[in-house]
């Protein structure tokens, strides 16, 4: 949106003008041709290092060789950001009065373009004339109202009017009033937009706790604190599982002992040193190493195969004694139920 410009004038003529838009640069049968910020300050810093002012002419006559009279003269360039570079000028009598008569709305500035980026390099001087080759060109005097030339082109004018009704300002409110009223509705969009993607998170959250919608701080903090429990008893669990897990080996390692005694092989010496650790640590190493051998290998084993002598009822050993302390059974109780 361009700025509304109210223009100096003297007599109905403008004392200042836009020579290049900011941006693109339309251009009647050639490549379109661009002028950024720094491009301007390089003009202007090269308007000033040459100390005099520049020539505005007729129709470019000051590029050929023969007489070529001055319209007026640039005194100054300013760059005005979004609305491109201005000229501060001072006309001649002839000049102004083709103006004010509207003899002369348009200009042409002459000016060098880099041919590989298309930026405009320098400018050279600018010419009156009525067949410019940029094309949306704003003419140095648009309309006369009173000794004011309004700025903004008459395409531009509807969209002015129609953003003027849409924020409720008045028919005489600038264009600095749009653009803040402007401002002030896309601040309230993106902090309403904020508000509801923390509100969404929220209700995330509250659905992944399984709180009903719309509950407070204490309630969700009540049902986080209840989260708490869980996760003691199921380090108790973990304890009990490895404690199971540990009876469970030892049982089996008992297994694999008696069997290994009865059989003949292996012998209580060897079981000591690093056989019952084995059968502790890997049973299946302990089967392969000491389960594989012959039996009575190790130890002679009389009638082996055989149905083992009888005990009196009751009766114990270091084996049973063993398996009985795993299994929780006292002495006098497996003597009273094992008749």
């Amino acid at each position: 949106m361009r700025y509304l410009m109210i223009l100096k004038e003297f007599d109905g003529i403008p004392e200042e003008f836009q020579v290049l838009p900011a941006g693109c640069i339309e251009i009647e049968g050639a490549e379109a041709a661009y002028l950024d910020e720094e491009g301007a300050r390089e003009i202007i810093a090269a308007f000033g290092a040459r100390k005099r002012d520049m020539v505005i002419d007729y129709e470019h006559q000051s590029l050929e060789l023969r007489q070529a009279p001055a319209a007026g003269w640039i005194t100054a360039l300013v760059w005005k950001g979004p609305d491109g570079l201005w000229a501060n000028a001072s006309w001649t009598p002839q000049a102004a009065e083709y103006l004010r008569n509207r003899e002369y709305r348009y200009y042409s500035p002459v000016m060098f373009i880099d041919p590989a980026t298309r930026r405009v390099k320098s400018l050279v001087n600018v010419a009156l004339t009525n067949t410019p080759a940029m094309n949306d060109l704003r003419p140095i005097v648009a309309r006369l109202n009173h000794g004011t030339a309004n700025t903004i082109p008459r395409k531009e004018q509807p969209m002015i009017d129609k953003l003027k009704k849409l924020f409720n300002l008045g028919a005489e409110a600038t264009e600095e009033q749009i653009a803040t009223a402007a401002e002030a509705v896309v601040a309230e969009r993106t902090a309403l937009a904020q508000e509801k993607a923390s509100l969404v998170a929220c209700t995330d959250v509250l659905a992944a706790l399984g709180a009903k919608e719309g509950a407070g701080k204490d309630e969700v903090l009540r049902i986080v604190a209840s989260l708490k429990a869980p996760g003691d008893v199921a380090v108790q669990l973990s304890h009990q599982v490895a404690e199971l897990t540990k009876t469970i080996a030892e049982m089996r390692q008992a297994d694999l002992v008696a069997v290994a005694l009865s059989e003949g092989k292996t012998s209580p010496e060897e079981l000591d040193k690093w056989g019952r650790a084995l059968a502790l640590k890997d049973p299946e190493q302990f089967k392969l190493i000491v389960l594989s051998r012959p039996a009575g290998s190790i130890i002679p084993v009389e009638g082996i195969g055989k149905a083992p002598p009888a005990r009196d009822a009751g009766g114990l050993d270091d084996v049973q004694r063993s398996i009985n302390a795993l299994c929780g059974v006292d002495d006098e109780t497996f003597k009273k139920y094992n008749k």
